[in-house]
C-alpha cells in the first residue's frame, strides 16, 4: 500500500540577494546551495561599454529564530540516580541545536497495563511516548499521530539514512506509519550455550552446528562425573530439537502447523501439512532418537523441573539454550567459575539470522501535539547523534564512563558495578541506535567477534513479525495443540519406538484436527501481511 504525502514544517534559510539589475521586476526563488550562474556573453560586452553603476545590496534576510518549545516525553522504568544530571546535559545541548528541552515522566513497569492507557487518553498532556506497548492496537485505536515520510525526510535526515525500509515497513499499521523505529540491527538468534573449557579438554572439533553437539555430549558421558551432556526441561530438550531443524523457525503459538525460513525470498510459510517439510522434521526427530538412545539425553525429560540453564550453574549439565544476546552474562558466570563459554547461533544453513522487528523499541506521537516537529527534530539527535546517543546510553564522560586504550567501555573510577547511577539500558532511552555505541570493558573478542558477523548476516524477516489471527479457527487450534502435547512432543524428545511411524501418525491426527484449514487460512493471512508491510 502507498504511504499518503502531505505537506510537512519548511524550514526557510534566506541567503543574501543582491539586486544586479534594478530594472528587474520579476524576482527568482532562491534556492540555498545555488551559484551565481554566467552572464551570457553579449550582456558581457555590453556591460564593458557602459558605465559601472554598483547596485546596492539588499538587506541580508536571517531565518525566524525557533521559538523556544518544552517536549513532554514519557518513557518506562524508572528513572537511575544520575538520570536529572544527564538529562541537563541533553537539555543544555537541544537548547543550543533546535531551542528545545525535555521533561520526562516515567511509568513503571509494574504499572504499564493500567497507566499506559490512561496516557494515551490524555493526549493534550504529552508530545512524545514510548510507542512499544500494544503498538498496531494502539495506532489503530487513534492513540498515536500518523507520521508522514516528508516530514521524516525534512526533518530527520539522519534518521532517514539510518532506517531501512524493512524497519519502515515494520511500522505500517493500515498502511501508515505511526512510530519513529529503532533503526539498529537487534538479534532476534537463539543460541545454543556450551562449556567450551569441556570441549578444549577433550580435544572435540569445533562446534558449528546442533548436530555438532554429539561429540562433546559422548566426552562428556563418558569421562565426566556429576555432569550430564544435557538436562533440562521438556521445553528445554524439544529447544534442541529446534534448534536441528535445518533452519526453518516455528511460531510457537502453533507448533510445526506454521513454519518459515528467513532464507526464503517468497515467505513461503510452510510445516507439517507440507509433504516438502516433513522429510527435515523426521530427519532431526531420528537425530534425538539415537542420542537418547546413547544416553546423550535424558529419558525422563517430563519429569525434569529444573531448567538447563539453573542446572549449567551449578555444573550439571554441558549445554542449554536461550537467546544470544545472554552471551555476555552467561561469559561472566562460567569464567568466574573457572570455565569457558561456547555458543552456536540457531542460523540458516546459509549462516542467516533474524533481526528482532523494529518496533520492538521506538517513540510514538501524541495526535495533540502542538510541538510534533520539534519533537522529530529532537528524536532525531537523540537517536542518531552520537553526542546525545552516548549520553543517553551511558551518562557523561569522566564520571559514568570512560573509554580505555583498548577504546572500549568502562565504568569511571570509584562506581560500583552493582550500584552504578546510570547503568546501560535503564534509562528509559533504548531506541537509540546501538549500532554506533562501543564495546564494554566485560565483553570478549569471541562475543565481539561473533556479534558483528550474527549482525552481518542477519535480516529484517517479515514472518518473523506475524502474529496469527485465530478467530476462524480457534477450535480447531485447540485441538491441534492437544494432538501436539500428545503425539509430537514425544517425538521431539526422541523418545518414541519407531520416528517415520511416528510421525506418519501426528501428521494424520494433525489433519484430522483441522490442521489443513489453520495452514490455508495462515497462508492468505501471511501473505496480506507481507502485503500491508511492505513499502511501495
Amino acid at each position: 500500500m502507498r504511504i499518503k504525502k502531505g505537506m510537512s514544517l519548511t524550514i526557510v534559510i534566506m541567503l543574501c540577494v543582491m539586486l544586479v539589475l534594478s530594472a528587474c521586476s520579476k524576482k527568482e526563488a532562491a534556492t540555498p546551495s545555488a551559484a551565481p550562474s554566467a552572464a551570457p556573453a553579449e550582456s558581457a560586452a555590453v556591460a564593458t561599454e557602459a558605465p559601472v553603476v554598483e547596485a546596492t545590496p539588499e538587506p541580508v534576510a536571517t531565518a525566524a529564530p525557533l521559538e523556544k518549545v518544552v517536549l513532554n516525553f514519557v518513557l518506562l522504568g524508572e528513572a537511575p540516580v544520575d538520570y536529572n544530571a544527564v538529562m541537563a546535559e541533553v537539555n543544555k545541548k537541544l537548547e543550543q541545536d533546535i531551542n528545545a528541552t525535555i521533561e520526562t515522566k516515567f511509568i513503571p513497569f509494574g504499572d504499564i497495563e493500567t497507566k499506559y492507557p490512561l496516557v494515551l487518553a490524555s493526549q493534550q498532556d504529552w508530545d512524545v511516548i514510548y510507542g512499544n506497548i500494544h503498538y498496531g492496537e494502539n495506532a489503530s485505536k487513534g492513540g498515536y499521530r500518523e507520521i508522514l515520510m516528508d516530514d521524516v525526510k525534512k526533518l530527520m535526515p539522519l534518521t532517514d539514512k539510518a532506517t531501512t525500509a524493512a524497519q519502515w515497513g515494520d511500522t505500517l499499521v493500515g498502511g501508515k506509519i505511526y512510530m519513529i523505529p529503532q533503526s539498529f540491527v537487534e538479534l532476534g538468534v537463539g543460541s545454543g550455550f556450551y562449556r567450551e573449557d569441556l570441549r578444549v579438554k577433550y580435544n572435540v572439533p569445533e562446534i558449528k552446528k546442533a548436530q555438532d553437539l554429539e561429540a562433546l555430549f559422548q566426552a562428556v558421558k563418558d569421562n565426566e562425573k556429576g555432569i550430564a551432556p544435557f538436562d533440562g526441561t521438556a521445553d528445554d530438550i524439544r529447544g534442541l530439537f529446534a534448534m536441528m531443524v535445518d533452519g526453518w523457525l516455528t511460531k510457537r503459538e502453533l507448533p510445526q502447523v506454521f513454519n518459515f525460513n528467513p532464507d526464503n525470498k517468497e515467505f513461503k510459510v510452510s510445516g507439517l501439512m507440507d509433504p516438502d517439510f516433513v522429510p527435515i522434521y523426521t530427519a532431526a526427530a531420528k537425530t534425538m532418537k539415537s542420542w537418547v538412545d546413547k544416553g546423550l539425553l535424558p529419558k525422563n525429560a517430563f519429569a525434569q523441573k529444573t531448567s538447563a540453564y539453573e542446572l549449567s550453574r551449578v555444573g550439571k549439565t554441558a549445554y542449554w539454550g536461550n537467546a544470544f544476546e545472554n552471551y555476555v552474562n552467561y561469559e561472566a558466570e562460567m569464567k568466574a567459575k573457572g570455565w569457558a563459554l561456547g555458543a552456536i547461533p540457531a542460523l540458516t544453513p546459509n549462516g542467516t539470522g533474524t533481526q528482532r522487528p523494529a518496533t520492538g523499541n521506538g517513540f510514538a506521537f501524541s495526535p495533540k501535539s502542538k510541538n510534533y516537529e520539534r519533537a522529530l527534530m529532537a528524536i532525531d539527535l537523540l537517536h542518531q547523534d552520537k553526542s546525545y546517543n552516548m549520553l543517553l546510553a551511558f551518562g557523561v564522560e569522566g564520571k559514568n564512563y570512560v573509554m580505555n586504550a583498548e577504546g572500549k567501555l568502562a565504568l569511571a573510577p570509584g562506581i560500583d558495578a552493582s550500584k552504578n547511577p546510570y547503568p546501560m539500558y535503564q534509562a528509559g532511552w533504548w531506541s537509540n541506535n546501538r549500532d554506533q555505541w562501543p564495546p564494554l570493558e566485560n565483553y570478549s573478542e569471541g562475543y565481539i567477534n561473533m556479534k558483528k558477523d550474527l549482525q552481518a548476516h542477519a535480516v529484517s524477516y517479515l514472518l518473523d513479525g506475524f502474529n496469527v489471527n485465530t478467530d476462524k479457527f480457534k477450535t480447531e487450534v485447540a485441538n491441534i495443540n492437544n494432538v501436539i502435547k500428545q503425539y509430537a512432543a514425544p517425538i521431539e524428545l526422541g523418545i518414541v519406538k519407531d520416528v517415520d511411524k511416528a510421525v506418519a501418525e501426528l501428521v494424520d491426527k494433525l489433519k484430522k484436527a483441522g490442521a489443513d484449514k489453520v495452514m490455508d487460512e495462515m497462508k492468505l493471512q501471511a501473505a496480506q501481511f507481507v502485503k500491508d508491510h511492505t513499502l511501495q
